[in-house]
């Protein structure tokens, strides 16, 4: 009979090869499954209710730029919601461009509208589907937050007087400073009709939030 004398080793070889590779594949999924874990974690700032303050610029009129003072109630209901209660901007300061004083200058043209706004109120649900972390200088974590109202806005204006309604929607760009305060950079489209006729308003503020409430870690 032929006699195989490396078989039981080239069998134990295989073993320990085949067990070896169970092992580093169990490890890998168990790394992955850490990893994973630790990249996709709860929010550290979990908010309740919160109010905001702000100061702001409507700067897409031809005639005039306006400067608003304002601020938010809002509600947090959950980690991706919550509902801008209500929302207000008031244009303290109407900045002329000049545009109204060139046609008639340059060109003898009286313009025949240059309604400008006198205030927004709007109230909006807040989805908050982005959250974060960033190192600076590998000394200090910021958390921060990007989040999207939509809702419906009304605004007042002048020259002439007319109340206007219309959706709007934006995003809000949110860098806390600790769990109970934050900065955020706000952004927001407004569209109002006036009958078939529609006025498109551009608001931007830079707040500050003081929140209370939620479920801190």
């Amino acid at each position: 009979m032929r006699r195989f004398p490396f078989l039981p080793t080239t069998l134990f070889a295989l073993a320990t090869v085949w067990l070896t590779g169970s092992a580093a594949h169990a490890q890998d999924e168990l790394d992955e499954e850490q990893v994973a874990a630790y990249a996709v974690q709860a929010r550290l700032f979990r908010l309740g209710g919160e109010l905001t303050v702000a100061a702001g610029l409507l700067p897409i009129n031809a005639f005039n730029k306006g400067l608003t003072v304002g601020g938010s109630f809002t509600y947090h209901v959950s980690t991706s919601w919550a509902w801008e209660i209500i929302h207000g901007a008031y244009v303290y300061k109407q900045l002329d461009t000049g545009l109204k004083r060139e046609l008639l200058e340059n060109f003898d043209v009286q313009p025949t509208d240059i309604a400008a706004i006198d205030f927004i109120l709007s109230s909006n649900l807040v989805l908050k589907p982005f959250y974060g972390k960033l190192a600076v200088l590998n000394r200090r974590v910021i958390h921060m937050d990007v989040s999207i109202p939509f809702g419906v806005a009304l605004a007042r204006y002048t020259n002439p007087q007319a109340y206007l309604l219309g959706p709007d929607a934006g995003l809000i760009f949110r860098v806390y400073v600790s769990p109970h305060v934050s900065f955020c950079l706000d952004v927001r489209d407004h569209v109002f009709f006036n009958h078939w006729v529609t006025r498109n308003e551009v608001h931007v503020s830079l707040g500050a939030a003081f929140a209370w409430g939620g479920d801190e870690r």
